[in-house]
């Protein structure tokens, strides 16, 4: 399929996204990030930002720092601007995510929330390859993706709930691509949203050599007293 034909698919889908607002998902992704170490100050490059719903969760949090939002949709970025217009550190471009290449550099996060899925299965090692160029040693890849179960559920029983691509995307072969270009997974979780299991969540990163650090030495002491006091009452339930 022709980006301009997906293009011109995610232009008519832009009224429906404006509609749908920051639902459930959104939210609770926006959560997740906050969870992983979200700041005021994070660098953030968001690929395949739609009409920008979850662009506007974070900037809420954004008093520094600086969010680049890229969707191949030129009528979606342009709603995007629009609602975001009074929002200092945002840069929207409109562009293939596959092969982008930002403006600027030394992410904290780049987010493919929802997106993968919707990116030719056959385009994912050239995506991923160049995610390994763009990413420095602290950026963490965050992935959120329907179960491609699911997703085989809804094609034979709901396919009009299906976009103009909408494909399973398996972990395996994900692996491999990570692999290839010296990224790893560091965190995998299958969850649900609407339906028991019907997401899977993942974070990713480049690889990088063992150091032996001492968790230990990372605690203050009200941590260490309250590890040493847990430690004693597991072992006295356990024993």
């Amino acid at each position: 399929m022709k980006k301009e034909d997906i293009a011109d698919f995610y232009d008519e889908f832009s009224s429906k996204q404006v509609k749908t607002g920051a639902n459930e998902r959104l939210i609770s992704l926006f959560k997740r990030l906050q969870k992983l170490g979200l700041k005021s100050d994070s660098k953030i490059l968001e690929l395949g930002c739609g009409v920008g719903i979850f662009t506007q969760l974070l900037a809420k949090n954004k008093s520094a720092g600086l969010i680049e939002a890229v969707d191949l949709s030129e009528k979606s970025v342009a709603i995007a601007r629009s609602h975001l217009k009074n929002k200092k550190n945002i840069h929207f471009d409109v562009a293939d995510v596959v092969q982008y290449q930002p403006q600027n550099s030394d992410f904290d996060f780049v987010t493919l929330m929802d997106v993968i899925e919707h990116i030719p299965l056959d385009q994912h090692d050239q995506l991923f390859e160049n995610l390994a160029r763009i990413c420095s040693e602290k950026t963490r890849i965050v992935i959120n993706i329907p179960n491609p179960q699911y997703i085989g559920y809804a094609r034979i029983n709901h396919p009009e709930s299906l976009q103009v691509i909408d494909q399973e995307v398996h972990l395996f072969p994900l692996l491999q691509i990570f692999e290839k270009y010296d990224l790893e997974l560091v965190f995998f979780e299958k969850y649900g949203i609407w339906e028991v299991e019907d997401y899977h969540f993942m974070v990713v990163r480049k690889k990088r050599a063992f150091e032996l650090k001492h968790l230990a030495d990372q605690r203050n002491i009200t941590e260490k007293i309250v590890k040493k006091i847990t430690t004693k009452i597991d072992a006295i339930k356990y024993h």
